[in-house]
């Protein structure tokens, strides 16, 4: 059997770091490269990195990883020819690739983390690809990351309740210590954890604290993450917070879930139009006990209860976000009620099966034989909407 993942993100890198000993850069991340690279005692495995520089590097017996430059994704069908696959992972709805392995008659899962919406007038014929490539006889089940992201491959069209399988990475144990408030709460110290774009809300987070400093309180802001900070320490210095905000780059995992520990605010103001499911940075916030402070993006709106597990703000409105903010430095109790609630919240956000369950069970029958994929659809849990 000849296995293909196709996903963003460079597989080589991270098995090197991997085996190098190295700290993973997101939960979970090592135990995905190690069901992958476990794979290749069976046959070959490939892994594609879209959008990636070129590379073609064989880093074990059966072992193979592929980065294809963005100038050429498009070429999925001679992609697939040169693999030739018995069995395809897309980690991202590409329509091309999809459409291409479906004319091709290759077993295929879908297997996302993205927010699907119902298709623009520019959208249209795209949309229909996507949909009959995601309905094609050689697809058992579109799997999304949790619930929202889930559903919504219903709400806009793509396929029907039962065809959708929700995953999730491996569960979080929270700390044991609910945390009474903030030691100085006119002093807040917020953590951001992602990508430093506009999309994911950053602009949004230093606003808010240039409204606050006018108010005041003086909060301070460490951003961990990749992307080029050049441009966003320009920002923190032009709305005179050079001082009160600290850039560390990408930094390991297990760093960035002792600073949310330490740290009073975990903040995720992701805007609308950023396609994500539900972010680790949700789950690890909850499980150090400090407050989440979550935008109402569609992926996380009905996840977690604002007042009871989080504190929420209309995404892309710093003036709300400041609100938000100042409310929870006046009201230690808030603070308190908050965090004891945090562990509720996070057992209540997995659904469906783990990542590594759901590809095993895909590669094994990927015909569906044996019903897998009906007794983990949203119909079967009871979550279709």
């Amino acid at each position: 059997m000849r296995v293909v993942f196709v996903q963003h993100g460079n597989y080589a890198e991270a098995y090197r770091r991997m085996c190098a000993g190295e700290a993973e850069t997101y939960r979970d991340q090592f135990r995905s490269v190690s069901l992958v690279a476990g794979l290749a005692a069976a046959g070959p495995v490939v892994t594609v990195a879209l959008g990636d520089a070129h590379h073609d590097a064989q880093l074990a017996p059966n072992l193979r990883s592929v980065g294809l430059p963005r100038a050429d994704i498009d070429r999925a069908g001679s992609l697939l020819d040169d693999l030739a696959p018995d069995r395809l992972v897309c980690r991202t709805p590409h329509t091309r690739l999809l459409a291409a392995a479906a004319a091709r008659g290759i077993a295929t899962l879908p297997c996302f983390a993205d927010m699907m919406r119902p298709p623009s007038p520019l959208g249209l014929w795209r949309h229909w690809r996507l949909r009959k490539a995601l309905r094609a006889r050689t697809v058992p089940c579109v799997a999304n990351h949790s619930l929202n992201a889930s559903r919504s491959l219903v709400e806009a069209g793509l396929v029907s309740a039962g065809h959708v399988v929700p995953w999730d990475w491996s569960r979080l144990v929270p700390n044991p210590d609910p945390k009474p408030g903030m030691p100085d709460p006119q002093n807040p110290t917020i953590l951001f954890a992602g990508k430093m774009t506009v999309e994911k809300g950053l602009g949004d987070v230093l606003a808010a604290m240039s409204v606050l400093a006018g108010q005041g309180l003086n909060a301070r802001l460490t951003v961990a993450g990749g992307g080029d900070v050049r441009p966003w320490q320009a920002e923190a210095a032009r709305l005179g917070l050079a001082e009160q905000v600290d850039f560390l780059g990408l930094v390991p995992n297990t760093e960035i879930r002792h600073r949310m520990r330490a740290y009073d605010i975990v903040v995720v103001p992701s805007r609308h139009d950023y396609p994500e499911g539900l972010p680790n940075t949700i789950y690890e916030g909850l499980a150090s006990r400090s407050v989440l402070m979550l935008s109402d993006h569609p992926a996380f709106r009905g996840r977690v209860e604002p007042g009871r597990h989080c504190l929420m703000f209309r995404a892309g409105n710093p003036a709300a976000l400041g609100a938000e903010i100042r409310k929870l430095c006046a009201a230690p109790e808030l603070y308190a009620h908050l965090s004891r609630q945090a562990p509720e919240a996070l057992d209540s956000l997995y659904v469906g099966l783990a990542w590594g369950d759901l590809v095993t069970y895909f590669l094994d029958d990927p015909a569906n034989l044996t019903g897998w994929v009906e007794r983990h659809s949203l119909c079967a849990l009871g979550l279709s909407g």
